[in-house]
């Protein structure tokens, strides 16, 4: 299966790794400019030296190009890179790049690594509304979130105020309240979405003035609740859920309010992560299809047949590009015995191309 393919080799790598091992590799790179052509480099040289822990026939798919896209993407296994030629060629550029390849990445690079190939890195949407109000939002906090996201290398983070279907309240208010039958079968350009409503408050802060009464100090008391849930939004399923709460204390009430929301974003970011690491620890999406159509409604009804298929937890659209999308599968079948039940599933034809074990490609019509 290609998750286990691909976390089998990041197991090896950690097996296989010494505090001084590396190996130097010599890596032709080509791209349409300097930039690319230097990424494609080092991705071979990832590639290769990856390549030297596996036996190449467990290779299936394109398992070694995502995990390599990833080291590459995090920077964890690129050590010195020196240039030996460059220059454009037959309408491209070309490197030739000397490149010292660490086997050695440390175990937090090695988790986030797991954690984004264990969910096909997917695309991930951050709501969070400012004291329940539609389509206010509080943008301190989904800033602090998309932050962290990235920075754990989930590459498709979404901004829920380019995709018009996230920005309606009564969706977002169905979501919240758990009432998937507002999103099942549709399609919103992310596979999951953080909902949260934060709520903040201030009250003056006063002392006793040992005369049986208060006295006003001057400061105001600023007060953060966040609640949140991240949501599958094929199935409208809530994965996991969160509360956190802070407070801040400064001269004037807007102050201490941003206060506040300040400290709780920073501890909101953290559970984020948290909850991330556990859905990855416990995903088991396994299978990954190639489809080629140029009818984005041929490719729903498709997922919409393999839902319908015995043994079939998920379907994900991940994406759809010039009559190409890829779709990924949790399933307790394997690629074989799901494209034969898919053959009786589905509504329209199809013909398969290249196959594995645990990937295919299948050409609609």
């Amino acid at each position: 299966m290609l998750k286990k393919i691909a976390l089998a080799m990041i197991a090896s790598l950690y097996l296989w790794a010494t505090p001084a091992w590396a190996q130097e590799v010599t890596v032709d790179g080509i791209g349409m400019d300097r930039k690319s052509a230097l990424m494609d480099a080092r991705r071979s040289a990832v590639e290769q030296v990856v390549g030297t822990f596996v036996d190449s026939r467990t290779l299936v798919g394109n398992a070694i190009v995502e995990l390599d896209n990833i080291y590459t993407r995090s920077h964890g296994f690129i050590g010195k890179v020196e240039i030996l030629s460059e220059g454009p060629a037959a309408g491209c550029y070309q490197v030739r790049a000397l490149i010292n390849v660490q086997a050695n990445p440390d175990p937090a690079l090695l988790q986030q690594v797991q954690t984004v190939m264990a969910l096909n890195d997917p695309r991930i949407a951050v709501i969070v509304l400012k004291d329940g109000a539609p389509g206010v939002h509080e943008n301190l906090i989904e800033s602090a979130i998309m932050e962290k996201l990235i920075s754990l290398d989930f590459n498709h983070i979404v901004d829920p105020k380019t995709t018009a279907a996230l920005q309606d309240a009564r969706l977002l208010a169905g979501l919240y309240d758990g009432r998937p039958s507002s999103v099942i079968g549709s399609n919103y350009g992310a596979d999951f979405v953080v909902l949260g409503k934060c709520s903040t408050s201030t009250r003056s802060i006063s002392i006793p003035d040992f005369q049986g009464g208060y006295k006003e100090t001057g400061l105001e008391n600023g007060r953060t609740e966040l609640t949140a849930k991240i949501i599958r939004l094929d199935t409208g399923e809530v994965l996991e859920t969160f509360t956190v709460e802070s407070s801040g204390v400064e001269s004037d009430t807007a102050r201490a309010a941003h206060e506040a929301v300040k400290n709780i974003s920073t501890q909101a970011a953290a559970k984020v992560e948290e909850k991330f690491r556990r859905l990855g620890a416990k995903s088991n999406s396994n299978l990954r299809l190639t489809v080629l159509a140029n009818d984005y409604a041929k490719i729903q009804s498709l997922a919409e047949d393999l839902r319908s298929i015995a043994g079939v937890q998920g379907v994900f659209i991940r994406e759809h590009q010039n009559g190409r999308a890829l779709v990924d599968i949790d399933s307790t079948e394997g690629i074989d015995s799901l494209l034969l039940l898919l053959r009786t599933a589905s509504r329209q034809g199809f013909a398969i191309g290249t196959s594995g074990s645990a990937s295919a490609t299948l050409q609609l019509y």
